[in-house]
């Protein structure tokens, strides 16, 4: 959201870790992933920084999620070369893949099927820019969070 924020300015990782008050070391490790997926891009020199690669309309909040997460299964019976199943009706067994004994025959993983849709669903219909217009319009500005000093004195004046 930093960088789709202002998606014509290069933004450091230092900047963006003052104003969200997280680890410079951590965004530092996620960057390349997020290189690798095709998120971003670096600008290198004074005025350098990272950009959106895309528009932010174009960047869903579940490419990003997969491009730091790797795969958004559930449970781990969905996982490890697991395939899709196929539409079908609970009567009948869909293929399920390989990687657990009861795949085709659990209930259980087709419902955990039905979570991972309906997860990427709403993840794949979330782009960045509606998360930034969402941020702007519920709560009037930037993502914003507290450092410990800033906590404590919110805490006293309450």
């Amino acid at each position: 959201m930093e960088l789709g924020a202002r998606p014509t300015h290069p933004v450091s990782l230092r900047d963006i870790a003052q104003r969200q008050h997280i680890s410079l070391d951590y965004l530092e490790q996620i960057m390349p992933a997020l290189k690798a997926a095709g998120l971003i891009r670096a600008r290198r020199g004074a005025q350098g920084g990272y950009m959106l690669a895309r528009p932010a309309e174009a960047i869903t909040v579940y490419d990003v999620l997969a491009a730091l997460e790797g795969t958004l299964d559930p449970m781990m019976c969905l996982s490890s070369g697991m395939q899709e199943p196929q539409e079908q009706s609970y009567e009948g067994h869909g293929p399920h893949g390989e990687g657990c004994g009861a795949s085709g025959n659990c209930a259980v993983q087709e419902v955990w099927q039905e979570v991972k849709r309906a997860i990427e669903v709403v993840l794949k219909g979330l782009t960045l820019a509606k998360l930034i217009e969402r941020q702007q319009h519920l709560y009037g500005g930037p993502i914003r969070t507290y450092s410990e000093h800033e906590i404590m004195r919110l805490v006293v004046l309450n």
